[in-house]
């Protein structure tokens, strides 16, 4: 399969908590497809009225208005439960999904999923954690068979499903600076800003931070419609995904909503919580967590928090408790029996941390190519290089055995490492790697990253990147020599020369435009 169609069903509230968890997932399903050469298409159903977040991720959105809305609006419930529900199950058969996902109630927001999810080959419930009335319900328990796979995202082996990861974070010198930050910050946020008492709470818990020498930086949140509040030590955040700045804080205030809990332990900002009543939702306990694990504190009143916040707890303990994502766990999972297992596991190799601090945004599937290749190429690849190599030794080439490497994680990470060393910009060792493979299509990725670590250094010597692609294309196709073999005759060749234009033009003499082998063109040179 070359193109997969993903809806993500996002529908519960008008908050934030269930879309950030869907879309999340969603940026890891886009990375992995990017990385195996998949399209994906993307959808998000949803009522949250933060939809605009999708659009900024780069999915499209189709949106209906959230229960509160529409209570808000004085539009009659049973009207409202109708429409959605054919709404929903219209969408669903237009669309016909590969794979549907569903955020935390498996019958779906309106029970209408009863009847929707037979249009989807593959369905997989995103069950975060709900209170036990909820968890126990005979109604949810029976919904459960009709996926195929339930994510559980704070389980052993899945993790907390997080917007971003600490690598994608910014440091903590560029996060303060774009804050404004001065002295001892503090994030105040009461979640997506919706809750009525926002309005009023919000404002409060500002003023009297301000007042104790606190630099505030404020997370209304998409949905509030409170007052803002300017001035000598306030920031008000219009960032929509604040988690990126969060290591320039100091400490922070919040609700105990799932996403902004997790962000900020994730992010090891101590807490002062102030956490508010849910319908499934048990806010209180996730509190009680971080200060079991001295990550946190809880306040039972707007009082109560300049004093606590004196010693909100320990950034290392809320690390620890949180000490990474499942986002692509999850995916992963969900991707099962859509995607070749050994293509999954290739994601799951290459698709380390440190790679997400590459991965700039517009250039995600550029990169993700890139590593494709280095890592050594789907599972297609790997059986078209596999036939070659096997041609090969039935000519009776000599072929030599793969590196040994721990994973495809560990050569991404020694290419990228090599190109730094050198001052190589991304772009340029991309198209020399790039020409190497196309020069050398039977070499494995362990022997394309080892010719890489030595002819990088070499090139850089000269400071002439662009003669470098010149000597390389005057390479013809091999299918003989090996890669390795040639970088290191190439690189005793140019031990001694001084300027590469020379040094291609003598080879393009000497090789007189294929007619003799590479090999015998190094050995003629005499430094091979």
């Amino acid at each position: 399969m070359s193109r997969l169609r993903v809806v993500s069903y996002a529908i519960n509230g008008r908050g934030l908590g269930h879309l950030v968890r869907q879309l999340a997932i969603l940026r890891q399903v886009r990375r992995i497809g990017a990385l195996l050469d998949l399209t994906v298409e993307c959808w998000v159903l949803t009522s949250s009225e933060a939809d605009t977040l999708a659009r900024r991720e780069g999915f499209c959105s189709l949106k209906i208005p959230s229960k509160a809305m529409m209570r808000d609006a004085g539009t009659d419930p049973h009207r409202y439960l109708g429409v959605a529900r054919s709404w929903v199950l219209q969408t669903l058969a237009g669309l016909s999904p590969d794979l549907l996902l569903v955020d935390t109630f498996p019958a779906g927001s309106f029970g209408e999923l009863v009847a929707s999810l037979e249009c989807a080959r593959r369905r997989v419930l995103v069950a975060r954690r709900v209170r036990p009335e909820f968890a126990d319900d005979p109604a949810y328990a029976a919904m459960l068979p009709l996926y195929h796979h339930v994510v559980t995202p704070d389980a052993t082996g899945v993790g907390p499903i997080l917007f971003r990861e600490r690598e994608e974070l910014l440091d903590r010198d560029t996060a303060r600076r774009t804050l404004g930050a001065r002295g001892r910050t503090v994030y105040v946020t009461l979640g997506g800003g919706g809750d009525p008492v926002a309005g009023t709470t919000l404002p409060a818990l500002v003023e009297r931070l301000r007042a104790a020498g606190w630099h505030v930086v404020v997370g209304a949140g998409p949905l509030y419609l409170g007052p803002e509040l300017r001035g000598d030590g306030i920031t008000w955040l219009s960032r929509y995904a604040p988690v990126e700045l969060f290591a320039g804080l100091d400490a922070a205030v919040s609700a105990g909503g799932y996403n902004t809990f997790h962000e900020l332990m994730h992010a090891g900002v101590p807490t002062v919580f102030l956490p508010q009543p849910r319908i499934a939702d048990d806010q209180d306990e996730r509190a009680a967590r971080a200060v079991a694990a001295g990550a946190g504190r809880v306040a039972g009143s707007v009082d109560e928090v300049v004093a606590l916040l004196e010693a909100p707890g320990s950034p290392e303990a809320a690390r620890g408790l949180v000490p990474g994502g499942g986002a692509k766990r999850a995916a992963l999972a969900a991707l099962q029996g859509l995607v070749p297992q050994d293509d999954l596991d290739l994601a799951q190799s290459a698709l380390t941390p440190a790679l997400s601090r590459l991965l700039s945004p517009g250039h995600e599937r550029d990169t993700l190519g890139l590593v494709r290749l280095l890592a050594g190429g789907t599972a297609t690849d790997q059986a078209r290089r596999r036939a070659l190599l096997a041609d090969l030794a039935d000519r009776g080439v000599d072929v030599p055995s793969e590196p040994a490497v721990a994973d495809a994680g560990a050569l991404v990470t020694r290419f990228f490492d090599a190109s730094a060393a050198a001052g190589l910009d991304r772009e340029t060792a991309a198209l020399l790697v790039r020409g190497l493979a196309r020069k050398f299509p039977a070499a494995r990725p362990g022997e394309l990253v080892a010719a890489v670590e030595l002819l990088w250094p070499c090139w850089a010597r000269f400071d002439d990147w662009m003669g470098a692609l010149s000597l390389l294309r005057a390479v013809p196709s091999q299918r003989r020599l090996g890669i390795v073999r040639f970088a290191e005759g190439l690189v005793a060749w140019l031990h001694e020369e001084e300027d590469l234009f020379d040094a291609v033009r003598d080879f393009t003499r000497l090789e007189g435009a294929g007619r003799r082998p590479v090999s015998e063109v190094l050995l003629h040179l005499g430094r091979a």
